[in-house]
């Protein structure tokens, strides 16, 4: 069993017991019942808590054995805890309203700590999502930044993959307990996330992933993060949800600009029109966080005449595969193989859907 002593153990018993019964935990906290205090109040001063009859008899019992059944599961699966106050503790997450007093935590515990960006949108972004995104997010990733988001198909899932592409410093943040990694459709992609990054939850390790728990998880999202980017997003979407959480907590809200006639624009210019900023590159968002972005110049101004013609034959936003490339150059595959591997290794050019694509505007 991973080793906790009885101050932890009271603490994870405390998130058990409550995590049902928020009303009850909200009475508490707001009444700065400090937890070790909690197991020594007496039977009257629990039932005005609004802890349930079950509930309160665990109290008084102090029976640690759900708290030590969790403890056992965790090594067993490799997940640790976090609790507020550790070293390890995203330091944004303690500044929110009601922070979770711990996290569960599966994957680089260390990335906790890094500068955060969370980048939301519609499970069902398309092609603008993701050319919006292999344009703004790279020199991101590069200077630093964690790109944290829910691990959902559509953007949240381009978010994740071209942060693993880049440097693998990525946050999942789960919306059930750590045993039920959502969504299963997503697995490949999750855990490569445990791999290279990290994923984390507040939820206990048994919690199945439920439609009311989302707003929940969002607020962790946006709640570790300094800044939140929406990236095509309908009026009524969970992304939405996550930018009002992230104004409640005093973070800043970005939002790439969309087609006014595609409703996964309405969302993002919406919020525009209230206020966010617009995000059209890198440095729209580096400069939120003080960073300069790479100097890419310096990597350009060192090519060779037949890299730099290869670099202007790699769209964008669109993949070219190697025999229109050798065509166009006129050189020999192999040749061509070797100049685009030396861009790869510069984080020109990626390799991506059997061609090559540049990572960068211009």
């Amino acid at each position: 069993m991973a080793d906790f002593g009885e101050e932890q153990l009271k603490r994870i018993s405390f998130h058990l017991l409550t995590f049902k019964n928020p009303k009850a935990r909200q009475h508490i906290l707001r009444h700065h019942v400090e937890i070790s205090d909690f197991f020594r109040l007496e039977q009257r001063q629990l039932e005005v808590t609004g802890l349930f009859p079950d509930e309160i008899k665990a109290v008084r019992e102090r029976n640690w054995a759900a708290a030590e059944k969790e403890t056992a599961r965790l090594e067993k699966n490799g997940i640790g805890i976090v609790f507020k106050g550790d070293e390890g503790y995203p330091p944004l997450l303690a500044e929110i309203y009601d922070p979770p007093d711990l996290l569960y935590v599966m994957g680089d515990r260390t990335l906790l700590a890094g500068e955060k960006l969370a980048v939301v949108g519609s499970r069902r972004g398309g092609a603008y999502g993701q050319a919006a995104l292999n344009r703004i997010l790279p020199p991101c990733c590069r200077a630093g930044l964690v790109i944290v988001s829910g691990m959902a198909f559509g953007i949240d899932s381009m978010a994740h993959r071209l942060a693993l592409r880049e440097n693998g410093a990525t946050i999942g943040v789960n919306p059930g307990g750590l045993l039920h990694l959502s969504p299963p459709g997503n697995s490949a992609l999750i855990r490569k996330i445990v791999e290279h990054g990290v994923v984390i939850s507040e939820f206990p390790l048994d919690v199945t992933p439920r439609p009311f728990l989302f707003p929940v998880r969002n607020r962790i999202i946006s709640g570790i993060s300094r800044a939140v980017l929406v990236v095509e997003a309908a009026m009524r979407s969970g992304s939405l949800i996550t930018a009002r959480l992230a104004l409640d907590q005093d973070r800043e809200v970005l939002a790439v600009p969309g087609n006014i006639d595609s409703p996964l624009s309405q969302g993002t210019n919406c919020l525009l029109q209230q206020g966010a900023k617009a995000v059209t590159a890198a440095a729209d968002i580096l400069e939120e966080f003080g960073l300069a972005a790479p100097a890419i110049e310096r990597s350009l101004a060192n090519l060779g005449a037949k890299e730099k013609k290869l670099l202007d034959l790699c769209g964008e936003n669109e993949v070219k595969d190697i025999d229109f490339l050798v065509e166009k150059l006129e050189l020999s595959t192999a040749e061509t193989l070797s100049l685009l591997m030396g861009l790869i290794l510069k984080n020109l050019v990626v390799e991506e859907a059997g061609g090559y694509r540049r990572t960068f505007h211009g």
